[in-house]
């Protein structure tokens, strides 16, 4: 059963709870969970990594590992190419992806979704004009 705080001053609850008042019941709101994160790193071959994961309403729990895709023939200063498995809820679908080598994102344009190994987040992104 979970810790109950009623009496406590604000000061000495534990870090991350917030205790509001409602006139016909007291309760302690605990922290929201996680629904992404993304990580860099390397494999076996020394070759970098990004893994990464996102639980959506609508997509439901979505998997991503990209790897660096060797025969691409266009170079670009700013971006490699980059090849992502992306595991859905129905199966697996493999897209291409460029890794911005200043801001260090991987960015799936068919998705609309970008990879931030730095800020630890997997998600939706907005193109600007």
């Amino acid at each position: 059963m979970a810790q109950r705080f009623y009496n406590m001053p604000t000061g000495y609850l534990p870090q991350g709870y917030q205790q509001h008042y409602n006139p016909n019941q007291r309760f302690v709101q605990q922290p929201k969970s996680k629904r992404s994160g993304a990580k860099l790193g390397t494999d076996k071959k020394s070759r970098p990594v990004v893994t990464a994961w996102n639980k959506s309403k609508s997509r439901g729990f979505i998997k991503m590992v990209a790897i660096p895709c060797n025969k691409t023939k266009t170079k670009s200063p700013n971006s490699d190419k980059w090849v992502a498995t992306v595991t859905f809820p129905d199966g697996k679908k493999t897209f291409t992806a460029f890794w911005n080598v200043n801001t260090k994102k991987l960015t799936i344009p068919d998705l609309e979704m970008v990879a931030n190994p730095s800020k630890n987040y997997f998600g939706t992104f907005v193109k600007r004009r």
